[in-house]
């Protein structure tokens, strides 16, 4: 083999061992346009909770969430700037088991992907 098919070859083989680690990044990160909120339940009686705002896009955005432990991190929705959040006594944001609300600044920019918010 030629030192000219051997370079040909490394690079080629160099070439296709990027693409793959770039094909296989994980999600994006929020952290550099909105958050991903963490739910704590200091309260210990709510059973889900509706978050309503902007995403990470600036649509407005409504969601119910179960929240089944003290500590539930809701990955996948990403907000930002002002959200509200309620909080509900069962597991299907029922208003007939409201329990309160909360409204969040969610910042656009921090170095975690994630903010708290607690009963």
């Amino acid at each position: 083999m030629s030192v000219r098919t051997k370079a040909t070859t490394t690079v080629a083989a160099a070439a296709l061992a990027f693409a793959g680690v770039l094909g296989s990044a994980g999600p994006s990160s929020a952290g550099s346009n909105g958050q991903q909120i963490h739910f704590h339940d200091t309260s210990t009686v709510v059973y889900s909770v509706r978050i309503q705002g902007y995403n990470q896009s600036g649509e407005s955005v409504s969601g119910c969430f179960t929240t089944p432990g003290r500590d539930t991190w809701i990955s996948g929705w990403w907000w930002k700037g002002e959200a509200r959040v309620t909080f509900y006594r069962n597991n299907s944001c029922s208003f007939a088991t409201y329990y309160g609300e909360e409204t969040v600044w969610v910042p656009t920019v921090q170095s975690g992907d994630w903010t708290t918010v607690s009963s």
